[in-house]
C-alpha cells in the first residue's frame, strides 16, 4: 500500500499562509517586509457631489519631488527623491525602519472628470488632489412635472 498526497486547490492558499507563519516564525523580518510594503503610501480616495479626491501621505518629500501626469484618463503620480549620503563618515544601518522611498501609482479617472481643472496641493506632506466633474455629470435636482 502507498501513500499518496492528496493537494486539494481549495485549502493550498490556507497551507501557504500556514507554511509562510512557521517558515518566518524565527526570522526577525517583520520590519524589513513592513518597509518593502510601504513603497506604496497610505492614500483615501472618495467622491463628493462635485468632484472626487485624493490624498495621499508622502511624508518626508518635498514638492519638488512630485510629478503629476494626466494622460488618456489615467492619473500618474510619481515621487522621487535621491538619497543623500553622509560625507563625514560612512554608515551601516544595523536596523532601518523608515526611509524616503521612490514609487508611481496610477489612477484610471472616470470620463465624468473635467481634465482641464484637476488640481493638486501638497500640505504637510499629504499630497491632495481635486478632480472637479463635469457639468454635465452633476446630479441636478429633479423638475416637478405639472399633471394637466
Amino acid at each position: 500500500m502507498n501513500l499518496v498526497r492528496f493537494q486539494n486547490p481549495r485549502y493550498s492558499t490556507n497551507r501557504v499562509l500556514v507554511d509562510e507563519l512557521f517558515n518566518n516564525f524565527f526570522k526577525n523580518d517583520y520590519h524589513e517586509n513592513y518597509v518593502k510594503n510601504c513603497a506604496s503610501p497610505a492614500t483615501n480616495v472618495f467622491e463628493t457631489e462635485k468632484e472626487f479626491k485624493i490624498e495621499i501621505q508622502l511624508p518626508g518629500f518635498s514638492k519638488e519631488d512630485l510629478q503629476l501626469n494626466y494622460q488618456n484618463n489615467l492619473l500618474s503620480i510619481k515621487v522621487e527623491k535621491k538619497e543623500e549620503k553622509e560625507t563625514k563618515e560612512e554608515y551601516k544601518y544595523a536596523h532601518r525602519e523608515f526611509g524616503a522611498y521612490n514609487f508611481e501609482k496610477q489612477y484610471r479617472v472616470p470620463k465624468s472628470v473635467d481634465a482641464e481643472k484637476i488640481s493638486a496641493r501638497f500640505e504637510n506632506g499629504i499630497l491632495v488632489i481635486g478632480l472637479p466633474k463635469k457639468e454635465e455629470a452633476l446630479e441636478k435636482t429633479p423638475i416637478e412635472i405639472k399633471i394637466s
